[in-house]
């Protein structure tokens, strides 16, 4: 006859091995998920296939350092505002540019007219999408300068400026000055 101490050492043994059964199945039901590859530099995160707000969400947390970073779209391991900004843009429908150029414009002072200028706003088009779209998400009120941290290697790019009054007038484009990005 066995005693109640063989019967609980039985019992243990029994949870033991059941648990031991589970975690298998679950590390091989886990393997195909992270198997896969995307197909797009900013689709950082399933399902893949789709730029959307979880990768936005992966971005960002790569960025911040909440998750690893297993980016590469400005270089293997880069996450910052920059890539994050790229990925953002990518689930807009704007495409997913990748590289580690920049292109650095100045100007000078507007003219002010009958109110002073407050700032200046930056647009951008490409030989493909020649409609300008406006880069600055804030009126540049410091500075006769903005940096477009988003550019393609190989790339050309529009740019024009406009000066904006106390009033919120704007001002006409400025004459487009053109930037060619090298291929590396």
């Amino acid at each position: 006859m066995r005693s109640a101490g063989d019967k609980v050492g039985r019992m243990l043994s029994m949870r033991r091995e059941s648990l031991a059964v589970l975690s298998v199945g679950f590390c091989l039901f886990s393997i195909p998920a992270w198997a896969q590859a995307p197909l797009n530099a900013c689709d950082l995160a399933a399902p893949f296939g789709t730029i959307d707000q979880s990768d936005v969400n992966a971005a960002i947390n790569m960025s911040i350092g909440s998750l690893t970073c297993t980016a590469n779209i400005m270089g293997a391991n880069v996450c910052n505002a920059v890539v994050a900004q790229r990925v953002v843009n990518a689930a807009l429908g704007q495409g997913c540019v990748v590289g580690t150029h920049s292109v650095v414009l100045t100007w000078s002072a507007s003219t002010p007219g009958t109110y002073p200028i407050q700032g200046y706003n930056v647009y951008r088009s490409t030989p493909s999408n020649p409609t300008y779209v406006q880069l600055n998400t804030a009126l540049i009120t410091s500075g006769l300068t903005y940096t477009d941290p988003v550019v393609s290697n190989s790339g050309t790019y529009n740019y024009v400026v406009t000066a904006v009054d106390t009033q919120n007038n704007q001002s006409a484009y400025s004459t487009p000055a053109t930037a060619n990005i090298p291929s590396s």
